[in-house]
């Protein structure tokens, strides 16, 4: 079973398939869900019942955790007859009688989650029904690995425009030592002369990110501003923040003149 995460921020297409599979199969609900952590996500749903509106459930709540475990289609006739899956708060919530379910899987990612049909009475489902759902499951994979090509591309583009970005400012700060800051504050590159002209420690390298995050409000009025590094010996320097491109801060250290 693979953990997966990533945006998705079109659920409509989700729903609609959702709605589909409740029409064809005649059911009261139905879930086009994955997996993130520990929590159990639904892409798209359809149902009135209120707990689906909030798309999340904890795993090891629901019935779709048996089908990602198993990794097969699972049919059962009434869970409320099954003393393990009454148990289960999803079955509860969403008055589960018979669930039929089909696994998502994507390649080189395992099973990512689960597709699903519910009434909300006890049901034999027949051979045609569990072979749509299939045939429903294929279609969201590809879905879904089409919406994870979009969302690798997208973070490709911006890695290499961070990396344009880095080596631009590279190129104008030669020699000097300098850092790059992401937009959340996080060290994204420190140069050599970090270390080699400020005689920085380990310690004292590994403390600028919480540095870098108290100089975000002055990257709207770029100058030199004096800090104390986070570390016991609290080393004095001078830092200039001199650039601001692609989201990305350049900041430029100096040891503190002695007063």
């Amino acid at each position: 079973m693979s953990h997966y995460s990533n945006d998705f921020s079109n659920m409509a297409e989700f729903d609609a398939l959702s709605q589909s599979i409740s029409a064809k199969l005649r059911c009261d609900a139905s879930l086009i869900s994955i997996v993130s952590a520990e929590a159990l996500v639904a892409l798209g749903y359809s149902g009135d019942n209120a707990a689906l509106a909030g798309r999340s459930f904890h795993l090891r709540d629901t019935v779709c955790a048996r089908t990602v475990q198993a990794g097969r289609p699972l049919r059962i006739a009434n869970a409320q007859a099954d003393p393990d899956l009454r148990a289960l708060p999803a079955v509860e919530r969403l008055n589960i009688g018979a669930y039929l379910g089909v696994p998502l899987k994507l390649e080189g990612r395992g099973i990512v989650g689960a597709v699903c049909a519910i009434s909300t009475s006890a049901r034999i489902w027949r051979d045609s029904e569990v072979d749509y759902l299939i045939a429903v499951s294929d279609l969201v994979e590809s879905k879904i690995e089409r919406h994870l090509l979009r969302y690798e591309q997208k973070a490709l583009s911006a890695a290499l425009a961070e990396n344009d970005a880095i080596l631009t400012m590279l190129s104008q700060m030669d020699g000097k030592a300098m850092t790059v800051h992401n937009a959340a504050g996080e060290l994204v590159f420190a140069n050599n002369a970090m270390r080699t002209d400020l005689n920085l420690n380990t310690q004292e390298m590994l403390s600028l990110p919480q540095v870098a995050r108290h100089l975000l409000p002055e990257t709207t009025h770029p100058g030199g501003v004096d800090v104390a590094l986070p570390v016991p010996t609290q080393t004095a320097l001078n830092v200039h923040v001199s650039a601001c491109e692609n989201g990305l801060t350049l900041a430029e250290w100096s040891r503190k003149a002695p007063e």
